[in-house]
């Protein structure tokens, strides 16, 4: 059984949804009455998923919840952890993503964290750390390029992604609308 205390949304299965059936082409324009969540962004990497879901709580503030998944050897997808951040009271996160001069720059890594896949096990160890986290993005970033892949960037700009953390630092190269270069910004 798949619980959680957030009313009428379950974190493990609505992102093996999104990875299931990918993002809708259609996000809702706010969150109210029968929207109470939004997915936001999808990233599926090499057995790391990341999946990121705007919330309205039951009270009237606005969350960001990413979730990391890992995929076991049957081919299934287990929710390992996450975090839920309080947005803005000027934060709307379905809006159109702001142009570069706007945000102070093209992108903007908006925090990361890290998670050990091994928690739940009985013998925990060896730690299988993963990272995990939000990139905000400008209006003129198309798509991204991260561990090999090209990633469309969704209209809110809000890209998630996971990866393992290594001895060389993790970047992510951003791309026009053309596919064309930017610049890259490190993640931690």
């Amino acid at each position: 059984m798949d619980r959680t205390q957030y009313a009428g949304y379950t974190p493990a299965t609505e992102s093996r949804r999104l990875i299931a059936h990918g993002l809708p082409k259609v996000l809702p324009e706010t969150l109210g009455g029968r929207h109470r969540f939004s997915p936001l962004s999808l990233y599926v990497g090499d057995r790391l998923a990341a999946a990121a879901f705007a919330r309205l709580d039951d009270v009237g503030f606005f969350w960001l919840d990413i979730w990391v998944l890992s995929q076991k050897r049957g081919g299934s997808w287990s929710l390992r952890g996450g975090s839920s951040t309080a947005a803005g009271p000027g934060d709307d996160l379905l809006a159109p993503s702001p142009a570069a001069a706007v945000l102070n720059g093209h992108a903007r890594a908006d925090g990361t964290a890290r998670s050990d896949l091994n928690a739940e096990r009985w013998f925990p160890w060896p730690a299988k750390w993963v990272a995990y986290g939000i990139v905000r993005l400008s209006a003129e970033v198309g798509t991204v390029r991260f561990e090999g892949r090209h990633i469309a960037i969704p209209e809110h700009g809000l890209q998630a992604l996971a990866w393992r953390p290594g001895q060389k630092a993790t970047t992510v190269e951003l791309l026009d609308q053309k596919g064309d270069p930017i610049s890259a910004i490190p993640l931690d």
